[in-house]
């Protein structure tokens, strides 16, 4: 706003100075008025001018300064030095003007250099939060997801949302013949997968980096490599249900006890689709996934023992207790009938008091594969306590359900253990009760099977009392 004002005085000054000198000396009829109107006129300008000059010169130092200011830290050339001449200021100035320029050019790109920079930070910086809620949200799912490869599952939806131009992926387990096979797929059909298994020796970390599987890894051309990589075999499997239509694939080693133990593949149907930011992500992403998996397995190693029996592998009493619950309430609301079985092994405690208990051990477990190798997968078979198991039997009639038992029977009688040199018979009793038509109390059911079970042991004895088992 000064520097405006000024501009206006000096014009001002400039119009009236030729003015005043003209008039001032007709005005007082001053003799030789033409010389005293050109000294005064010139006078008046030249003082104009100096007091134009000061001005442009105090504007141009307070200029300098700011620029000065801004490019110090900056500074690619010498700024010019000030001089206290006005003239010499001037001239310095606009003299070094491509230079400011120059100065201030520079000035600009760094700016955007240390922009772009906190962009990518910035991006980072959103890539790290979003892993850690994805972490945070695979870690909750932990528990809530029982089944592994559901877990794969979450785990390829969540690594595709976070990695740019990710669009479908696979999830492969190492077994213990050295070949990869299919647990999880988001983008392709994982029933059409499981039927192809991939030798480690063909697979892209093993191709890029033999013996030290460690780093995650892009691979551009994928047909290309596999053409060159797989047998024919696998290379059409993969072919034919369009698993190749992929541009470029991003695959991560996930490592569980310094040992591998699968590979995750994201890949894209963009070309050259990932950079060096996404193989980032995906090696701190496969140090947490390593973890989770981890802990996944220890939740269902712990949730395994709690349902099942260490011993036959069939549910525990408490687990079986659970299902049953469920099963009544179906049952009711759907009008369903199932028989429960009680069955108790024959002349256990011989076994044991003449084998040992391993013998005994090998007797219940024998048992219990049977009965599993007899029934239906609907149907459920637990260990209810030492010697004793009990089972559902869905949708059978007791006619059917009599048959099975007899079969199961006659099988256990013709196909004894051997041991020491001596048939160990493999010998049980039976109970059954029918749900609704005997009574819709479960626990009154399990007890009248129980009971005739009872009935049957001894009835057993005493047709088989003379017998050695």
């Amino acid at each position: 706003m000064n520097f405006l004002y000024s501009i206006i005085i000096i014009v001002s000054i400039i119009i009236l100075s030729p003015t005043i000198g003209i008039l001032l000396p007709l005005y007082f009829n001053t003799e030789g008025t033409i010389v005293l109107q050109i000294f005064l006129t010139s006078f008046l300008l030249l003082s104009a001018f100096f007091f134009y000059l000061k001005i442009i010169n105090r504007n141009l130092s307070h200029l300098y300064n700011r620029i000065d200011k801004t490019v110090k830290k900056n500074q690619y050339s010498p700024m010019p030095k000030k001089h206290k001449n006005h003239f010499a200021n001037i001239w310095y100035f606009f003299y070094n003007f491509e230079t400011i320029l120059r100065n201030y050019e520079r000035l600009i790109n760094s700016q955007n250099i240390l922009l772009k920079k906190y962009a990518l930070i910035n991006n980072k910086l959103k890539n790290t939060n979003q892993i850690k809620e994805m972490m945070l949200e695979v870690s909750n799912s932990i528990i809530e997801i029982d089944n592994t490869e559901k877990f794969f599952n979450l785990i390829l939806e969540k690594l595709i949302d976070i990695v740019d131009d990710g669009h479908k992926g696979s999830f492969l387990v190492l077994n213990k013949d050295n070949y990869l096979e299919y647990k999880a797929s988001i983008g392709f059909n994982i029933n059409d997968l499981k039927k192809i298994k991939i030798k480690l020796e063909e697979t892209f970390l093993w191709k890029k980096s033999p013996q030290n599987i460690s780093k995650p890894c892009i691979i551009d051309d994928i047909r290309s490599f596999n053409s060159n990589s797989l047998n024919k075999k696998s290379f059409n499997a993969l072919d034919d249900i369009e698993a190749l239509n992929i541009k470029t694939t991003l695959s991560t080693p996930v490592i569980i006890d310094d040992k591998l133990y699968g590979m995750i593949n994201i890949d894209s149907l963009r070309k050259n689709a990932f950079n060096e930011d996404d193989l980032l992500i995906a090696e701190y992403f496969s140090n947490q996934i390593s973890i989770a998996i981890k802990n996944h397995q220890l939740i269902e190693k712990i949730l395994y023992l709690s349902r099942y029996d260490s011993l036959t592998n069939t549910y525990n009493r408490c687990y079986f207790e659970e299902i049953v619950k469920n099963v009544y309430r179906k049952a009711i609301r759907y009008n369903e009938m199932f028989s429960i079985v009680m069955f108790d092994l024959n002349n256990l405690k011989n076994t044991n008091d003449t084998f040992g208990h391993v013998v005994g051990d090998m007797v219940i477990s024998r048992f219990s594969e049977v009965i599993k190798d007899n029934i239906r997968e609907s149907d459920l078979f637990a260990r209810y306590g030492g010697d004793e198991f009990i089972a559902i039997f869905f949708n059978s009639n007791p006619t059917d359900i009599e048959n099975r038992l007899s079969n199961i029977v006659n099988y256990c009688n013709y196909h004894p253990l051997k041991v020491e040199g001596k048939d160990v018979y493999v010998s049980f009793s039976y109970g059954i009760s029918h749900f609704p038509e005997e009574s819709e109390d479960i626990d009154f059911l399990i007890k009248l099977a129980d009971k005739r079970m009872y009935k049957y042991k001894k009835e057993f004895k005493a047709k088989y009392n003379n017998l050695d088992f």
